[in-house]
């Protein structure tokens, strides 16, 4: 039995010793393979892989081309049974990966495992939850699964209780995924439209159209130093998902509910900034302004190209 563990870089070297010698310690006594797939960084990451990790496969892209693309490009030299794609500003702080990997092994039902991440600050991460409609985009607006965590009628795209057991949910992060090989055979890998967010919505999605469970596995815990202030929503992603599982018209409908989202998240953190000086709050200001900007000015392009794109 072997174990690939894939990781993709971009200007990761603030990060990516801790995580790699962190996983590293996982793989006493077990065979594995490690590869990873730098995205153009332009900072010290591959001369940190270079001269402190001599075992991973380093392959270089001359160009930034996206989480789908990249971990894609690793699949293909991919030899292990079971495969691990986990992110590059991540540490693991619990659990065993040989466990984890047993236990799907004892479960053929279940294709695919994400774990427990938490933020540096020690709160819990938002890592799974249930697949995209246009009604639990509504929900979350108004935070309603937030505040109902427990109703089923409240669900929302994300599970925001923090079980304790194992559990089978629609989709998991790609910041930890784990799966086995054979899977691709049958699914294939990611779709390569993404470039960056919902590739692993997606992935989930097909698993589960097959018949297969994916599960939220907490015994593995890892922090996840998520770097708030670059991520701006989702981008193009979100539209590039309903375009593709509900239509056209969908993606268009789309666009007015994340403007409202994003145009109330606005005005709630700006309330918090006045009057509190916590950091986090201008965070989460600056970010969903830019949002906001985002689907208001970009996301009318993105709905163009894939109007023309399915006509052609």
């Amino acid at each position: 039995m072997k174990i690939t563990i894939i990781i993709v870089t971009f200007n990761s070297s603030q990060f990516i010793e801790v995580c790699l010698q962190s996983i590293l310690r996982q793989t006493h006594g077990m065979d594995y393979e490690l590869i990873v797939v730098d995205n153009a960084s332009h900072d010290k990451t591959c001369v940190l892989i270079e001269e402190k990790f001599p075992e991973a496969l380093l392959v270089r892209n001359p160009s930034n081309e996206g989480f789908a693309k990249a971990n894609n490009l690793a699949l293909q030299r991919a030899r292990g049974d079971f495969i691990l794609l986990i992110n590059p500003d991540t540490e693991w702080k619990k659990g065993e990966l040989r466990e984890a990997i047993q236990f799907l092994i004892d479960h053929s039902e279940i294709e695919a495992l994400g774990c427990r991440l938490m933020l540096e600050d020690g709160s819990w991460q938002k890592s799974h939850g249930n697949f995209p409609t246009l009604i639990r985009e509504i929900k979350e607006v108004f935070y309603l699964p937030r505040v109902f965590p427990n109703s089923q009628q409240m669900r929302g795209v994300f599970a925001y209780q923090d079980n304790k057991e194992p559990m089978p949910v629609d989709w998991i992060s790609g910041t930890f995924f784990l799966f086995r090989k054979e899977m691709l055979t049958e699914v294939g890998s990611f779709d390569e439209h993404y470039f960056l967010y919902y590739e692993d919505i997606d992935l989930s999605k097909r698993i589960r159209e097959k018949g297969k469970e994916i599960y939220y596995y907490p015994e593995i815990e890892i922090i996840h130093f998520q770097r708030l202030g670059s991520v701006i929503d989702y981008g193009e992603s979100p539209y590039i998902y309903y375009h593709k599982f509900f239509g056209f018209n969908f993606a268009e409908i789309l666009r007015y509910i994340l403007l409202l989202k994003s145009f109330l998240r606005i005005w709630f953190f700006l309330s918090l900034s006045f009057f509190s000086k916590r950091t986090v709050f201008r965070e989460k200001l600056r970010s969903n302004t830019n949002t906001f900007k985002y689907h208001l000015v970009e996301a009318p392009r993105v709905l163009r190209s894939l109007k023309v794109g399915s006509k052609t």
